[in-house]
C-alpha cells in the first residue's frame, strides 16, 4: 500500500492515493512523497524485451498520458496502518501463516494482510486514494522503457527484497531473512523518481479493477481501470 495526489495548476493539492524495505540506520520521514511529472510513457509488456511478457498477453505494451501526481516514496509500514487500526477507521491486517502483524520487531516492514478494501479505507483516512494501475507502473518505470525499477540489470538482492537461495537448493524469501524486509532496505533499488520497493518485497493494490481486456479499449489520457 502506498500514497499518491495529483498536482493541480492552480497549486492547490488535491490528496487522491495511497498504498500499502530502508536500513533504519536512517532516519526515514514513512509519509515522504515523490513527484512525478505529467506525460506520456509506455505501459504494459514487451515480448520483446521480456520472455515472461509472453505470459501476459492481454497487456501489450502501448503509449499512455498521465497527469502530474505525487506518490508515497515508501511502502505503507505497519506502525504507519497502526494508527489507522488505533482511530478504529481501519480493521487489523489478517494472520497466520507468513502475515506478520504483530510479530515483535516488524513495526517498519511493510503492511500485509490486508484487503483492497482495507486498503481502500486506509488511503482516505490519510485524506489520499489508491493510484492506478498507469500511476503506479510510471512512478515505477518512468519513461525510457526499462525493465525494471532500477534498469533493465537482472533481478537480485542488491536491488529488491525477493527470494534467494540460501543453502543448497532451498529458497529463502526476503534474500535468505525469511520474510520482508524494513521498508527502502534497497536504495539502489529505487525507481527513476526515487519511489522505493516497486518490485519485490510486497505486491500492492491498486485502485484499478482487473479486466483482461482493458487494454484494448482504455483510454489514452489517464486510463483509470475497469
Amino acid at each position: 500500500m502506498r500514497t499518491l495526489h495529483y498536482l493541480l495548476k492552480k497549486g492547490l493539492p488535491l490528496f487522491f492515493i495511497n498504498y500499502a524495505s530502508i536500513s533504519y540506520a536512517e532516519v526515514i520521514d514513512e509519509a515522504e512523497m515523490v513527484s512525478v511529472p505529467a506525460g506520456e510513457f509506455m505501459m504494459g509488456c514487451d515480448p520483446d524485451k521480456d520472455f515472461f511478457c509472453a505470459f501476459t498477453s492481454s497487456e501489450q505494451q502501448h503509449n499512455i498520458i498521465v497527469k502530474a501526481f505525487k506518490i508515497d516514496k515508501y511502502e505503507v509500514t505497519f506502525q504507519r496502518y497502526q494508527k489507522c487500526v488505533s482511530t478504529g477507521k481501519c480493521l487489523p491486517p489478517a494472520t497466520g501463516g507468513a502475515l506478520n502483524y504483530g510479530w515483535e520487531g516488524v513495526d517498519k516492514f511493510p503492511v500485509n494482510g490486508v484487503t483492497w478494501f482495507q486498503a481502500k479505507a486506509f488511503c482516505e483516512w490519510e485524506g489520499k486514494r489508491l493510484p492506478t494501475e498507469a500511476e503506479w507502473e510510471k512512478a515505477a518505470r518512468g519513461t525510457d522503457g526499462r525493465l525494471y525499477p532500477w534498469g533493465n540489470e537482472a533481478p537480485s538482492c542488491d536491488y529488491t527484497v525477493m527470494n534467494q537461495k540460501v543453502e543448497g537448493n532451498t529458497i529463502g524469501p526476503g534474500c535468505g531473512a525469511g520474510t520482508t524486509q524494513v521498508v527502502g532496505s534497497n536504495p539502489k533499488g529505487a525507481s527513476p523518481y526515487g519511489v522505493m520497493d516497486m518490485s519485490g518485497n510486497l505486491f500492492e493494490w491498486t485502485a484499478d479493477w482487473y479486466d483482461e481486456k482493458y487494454y484494448q479499449y482504455s483510454p489514452k489520457n489517464n486510463p483509470k481501470g475497469a
